[in-house]
C-alpha cells in the first residue's frame, strides 16, 4: 500500500474515533443535563446559572461538531472547533488538579462516584484526543490548499 493510502486510513480511523469519543460523550449529558449541571458547578469557575447554560449548550455542541467532523463540508471547522474544546478541557482539569478539587469530570455524564479522579489520566487521554484532531485539521487543510491550487 503506498504511503498516501495508509495516511489516509490512518486520518479516518482517527477522524472516527474522536467523533465517537465526542458522540458518547454527548449523549449521556444530553439525557441527564440536571447531573452535567453539578459536574459543571463541582469545577467551582463559574456562578450557577451560567453552569446550567453550559451543561445545556456544550453536548449539543459536542453531538453536532462530533457528527460535523464525519461530514465533508464541516470537517475542518468542526475539527477547529474540537481542537479549542480539548484545549480548554485539558486546562479545566489541570486547575482543578492543581487546586485539589475530588470531583468527576463529567465527560461521560455521571460517571461511578466510587472511583477516585485521575487527573492525569483525563489530562493524557484528551492530550493523545487533541494531537490525533491536530493531525486531523492539518490534513484536511492540506486536503483543502492542493484541491484549490490544483483547479
Amino acid at each position: 500500500m503506498r504511503r498516501n493510502n495508509w495516511l489516509g486510513l490512518l486520518i479516518l480511523i482517527g477522524r472516527l474515533a474522536v467523533a465517537g469519543v465526542f458522540l458518547t460523550a454527548a449523549l449521556p449529558k444530553i439525557q441527564d443535563p440536571a447531573s452535567f449541571t453539578e459536574s459543571v458547578q463541582a469545577y467551582q469557575l463559574i456562578s450557577p446559572i451560567s453552569a446550567a447554560w453550559v451543561a445545556l449548550v456544550l453536548p449539543w455542541m459536542e453531538l453536532v461538531i462530533g457528527l460535523g467532523l464525519l461530514t465533508r463540508p464541516l470537517r475542518r471547522s468542526s475539527g477547529c472547533v474540537i481542537l479549542l474544546l480539548l484545549g480548554l478541557f485539558i486546562a479545566l482539569h489541570l486547575s482543578a488538579w492543581t487546586r485539589g478539587l475530588d470531583l468527576e469530570c463529567g465527560c461521560f455524564g455521571r460517571a461511578d462516584s466510587t472511583q477516585p479522579t485521575s487527573y492525569l489520566a483525563l489530562i493524557l487521554r484528551n492530550s493523545a484526543l487533541l494531537l490525533t484532531i491536530c493531525c486531523i485539521v492539518i490534513h484536511d487543510f492540506k486536503q483543502a490548499t492542493r484541491a484549490k491550487f490544483s483547479k
